[in-house]
């Protein structure tokens, strides 16, 4: 068939550059790259900055040594338990005289739940004063929902003082020893049937960026199937906090699960003992495609598959533990690129009942990939066969509606699942939902942040504390935001993920400003939604300036 002049021009065209249309093209500037980027050799300008989370640490912890707090004991009928050694400060007025001026807006906790337990320290405090200064209450619009997985403080006491009961752990570990691990095992009904899940819109755990407000935007915008971000089981095993807040659940979490890493069996099935005993989760994920070198170095991730003695261990285990509650995986096509190992591990993880998963993620790209090239999908075929009968989703740079359902007709998956896509665009979910290209408006866009600032308070807090720690996610998000081109200045759709639009201006003001990826610009942003950022306040951003 003769192909036509449109046809020719759209088949031609560079991937890597996004068709932006001619009028909203602003002329390349000769020093795009900041000064700082600009300095170093050509070769350290691309990739991740591997100190960013040291240097952000080292400047939270200066801000908030510089920062006035108000003793808990003064808003709370608790003691203070620090009595005349506290440093902070106890009485109500002069904590307002040197608090920082308050953000002249609704606060969201206030509206939420008719009450803000931050009361005086809240950033938001003259949204709920009265006359006198006091703190009121009000009929919130509609029944507050808690966060639920809330409740950790005595398991890492528990686990700290080497209390926790863990004989079914050790049950599990000395029947895989004995090698009468079979002969132990029940098969169980699952409390959640994987295989009737087929279909459903599944949010990927995403570290760092996968938080639970940034979960409660996707839901709202119909996301169903959500897990929680990647948790190290010797994290969980050590008591520390930051780990089991990332078990935390949002009531409209509708299907939750809780991901796990790890590369030994004693600690991976230990974990996920923790989790199904005392927390309310419909599926624990292990993660086995992590490319990260920290956690492959330590046995787990992209690591494990290429481990099959360690590997069974940590299914037999963990599966042994988790009872009723299904266990499903997430893999890779394998360490090497163009090497497709996944195939070989779906058939080892199905040898036994005892350790087969009941849900198999598969993301078409090796560790050693990352995300240079686009995911090969036509690897699903060989690991779809391998995995019969157990359900297969896949995941892999799905950022319209139209390769969702080009890739769900036309490959053999159960469903698919989405990252990157969700994070650029999380009413991807909607447009899945209605079929349509939505061209949301910068207004509706701005919104969405709005709704993310409410959650993110709602979770971290409305001290100074817990603005500051949103704003630091919300810069996160930013940062995979400003990937998305407004629909209205492309040439040709669907925009395609790893296509990067050359400098453009937007169709108005806050369009230009949302697409920005410098991290200033960010920062403006979050200002305008959070108020100013604090004296000595840093963000970098995850990759650097060249880096897409």
């Amino acid at each position: 068939m003769t192909e036509t002049p449109e046809e020719l021009v759209q088949d031609s065209r560079d991937i890597n550059v996004a068709p932006i249309k001619e009028e909203f093209v602003l002329p390349k500037e000769d020093h795009e790259l900041p000064a700082e980027v600009q300095a170093l050799p050509k070769r350290e300008r691309r990739g991740m900055n591997k100190t960013r989370r040291k240097d952000m640490k080292h400047a939270e912890t200066r801000i908030r040594a510089c920062a006035v707090r108000l003793c808990p004991s003064v808003i709370q009928p608790v003691a203070c338990k620090f009595g005349e050694k506290c440093n902070c400060e106890h009485d109500i007025s002069a904590f307002l005289e040197k608090k920082p001026a308050d953000i002249d807006t609704e606060c969201p906790l206030f509206d939420a739940r008719g009450t803000c337990p931050f009361s005086y320290a809240c950033r938001f405090g003259l949204a709920h004063l009265d006359e006198n200064g006091k703190q009121t209450e009000k009929s919130p619009s509609k029944p507050y929902e808690a966060t639920t997985n809330c409740h950790s403080m005595k398991i890492q006491v528990a686990l700290r003082k080497h209390d926790y009961p863990f004989e079914k752990s050790e049950n599990a570990l000395e029947s895989i020893k004995n090698e009468t691990i079979g002969s132990m095992w029940q098969e169980k009904e699952r409390k959640l049937d994987m295989k009737k899940l087929d279909g459903l819109k599944y949010l990927a755990p995403l570290t760092t960026v996968g938080n639970l407000p940034f979960r409660r935007i996707c839901v709202d915008y119909g996301a169903d199937i959500t897990c929680g971000e990647m948790a190290l089981a010797t994290s969980i095993l050590s008591g520390a906090a930051s780990e089991y807040s990332l078990l935390k659940r949002h009531p409209s979490e509708k299907i939750f699960g809780v991901q796990l890493a790890g590369g030994f069996a004693d600690t991976m099935a230990k974990a996920a003992q923790i989790v199904v005993e005392n927390f309310d989760v419909d599926f624990v994920d292990i993660n086995m495609g992590c490319p990260i070198d920290v956690v492959n170095q330590k046995g787990g991730g992209c690591a494990l598959p290429s481990r099959p003695n360690k590997l069974y261990e940590v299914l037999a285990a963990t599966k042994s533990v988790l009872g009723d509650c299904p266990m499903t995986v997430k893999i890779r096509t394998g360490q090497k690129e163009g090497v497709l190992k996944a195939p070989e591990t779906v058939e080892f993880m199905k040898k036994s009942p005892w350790h087969c998963p009941d849900l198999i993620t598969f993301h078409p790209r090796s560790k050693e990939q990352r995300y240079t090239k686009l995911a090969n999908w036509d690897y699903t075929h060989a690991v779809a066969e391998a995995s019969k009968p157990v359900p297969l989703w896949v995941c892999g740079d799905v950022l319209s509606w139209e390769d969702y359902y080009e890739r769900l007709e036309n490959h053999p998956v159960n469903g698919i699942m989405i990252g990157r896509g969700a994070l650029i665009k999380p009413w991807i979910f909607t447009e899945i939902d209605e079929r349509r290209t939505w061209d949301i408006s910068a207004t509706e866009r701005f919104d969405l942040l709005k709704k993310f600032i409410n959650y993110g308070l709602d979770h971290w807090g409305s001290d100074d504390a817990g603005v500051e720690r949103t704003r630091r996610f919300l810069l996160e998000f930013l940062s995979f935001q400003c990937r998305y081109i407004p629909v209205g200045i492309l040439e040709r759709l669907p925009q395609r993920i790893n296509d990067r639009p050359p400098r453009y201006q937007g169709r108005n003001e806050l369009e230009t400003l949302l697409s920005s990826q410098k991290a200033d610009d960010w920062i403006e942003i979050s200002k305008r939604l959070l108020g100013p950022t604090p004296e000595g306040f840093q963000f970098i951003p995850k990759h650097k300036a060249s880096s897409y």
